[in-house]
């Protein structure tokens, strides 16, 4: 009997970092700019860095923090600010849901991997093929810590600094939304099956006429859970077939040669 050995692949630290700072780049610079707009409605609101400095770190989510700076101001009731809270972020569970076994290999840091899983690095994540010197768990806990900092240190430099920007930053928030879209357009053109992102859009569409703009989120995103778990197959099938192309058809003309053989 042939003992064989399997080889574990070797990684390089280096290249990996400097994959995931590439990766993570477009994410970086948008979230400094976001977050630094979160940082001067902070200082605005008349809290200290400290506040920004530890809303960055336990909140993380630019949408939710940049709402409940005007919530704050109104001293709004707190049940209130926890239900808004939920609403908001309620899309994070299904984004998640698919990716429990990737996280559980990052050991004990797989809290934070569920916690650091914004919109932007979930899109980064969906769109990853690593290459061979690239350790995929150490790239993705890289990933998750750069975009997480690059908040922090944008709201600090908006509450430093804040009162010396003179010029009105109206909108700078949509920043954030540009880069979601750029993200989401490379995606389209790098795959060829846009399965999911059909049952995205037809499900937005649906429950935006039903439920209107304010209430369509939730319902939206849980029609979209359905319909990617009824068409799981089909959809697997059609990535596959995109992502390995190459692969299938090298296997198909090794099966046509060893039919022919035989």
């Amino acid at each position: 009997m042939d003992n064989k050995t399997v080889e574990k692949p070797v990684y390089s630290m280096p290249r990996t970092f400097l994959y995931a700072f590439g990766q993570s780049s477009p994410i970086i610079f948008s979230y400094i700019v976001v977050g630094f707009a979160f940082g001067i409605m902070m200082q605005e609101a008349g809290y200290t860095p400290l506040h920004v400095l530890l809303s960055g770190l336990f909140i993380y989510s630019g949408s939710l923090q940049i709402a409940m700076v005007p919530l704050i101001v109104a001293h709004t009731p707190l049940l209130v600010m926890i239900f808004a809270s939920f609403i908001i972020n309620s899309r994070y569970m299904f984004y998640g849901i698919g990716y429990t076994e990737r996280f559980k290999k990052q050991g004990v840091f797989y809290p934070y991997m569920i916690f650091a899983f914004p919109d932007e690095v979930y899109c980064v994540f969906s769109a990853n093929s690593y290459p061979s010197y690239v350790d995929p768990v150490k790239c993705d806990l890289m990933t998750a810590v750069m975009c997480h900092m690059s908040w922090v240190s944008g709201g600090l430099l908006g509450v430093f600094l804040g009162d010396v920007i003179t010029f009105d930053m109206s909108g700078i928030d949509f920043a954030a939304t540009c880069l979601f879209v750029c993200i989401c357009v490379n995606q389209w053109m790098e795959f060829k099956s846009h399965i999911p992102m059909y049952i995205g859009l037809l499900s937005a569409f649906v429950c935006l006429i039903i439920f209107g703009s304010d209430n369509f989120m939730l319902p939206a995103l849980s029609l979209s859970l359905v319909l990617l778990v009824i068409m799981k197959e089909r959809t697997k099938r059609a990535m596959a077939g995109n992502d390995t192309e190459e692969g299938i058809q090298s296997e198909d003309g090794a099966e046509e040669e060893s039919n022919n053989e035989r």
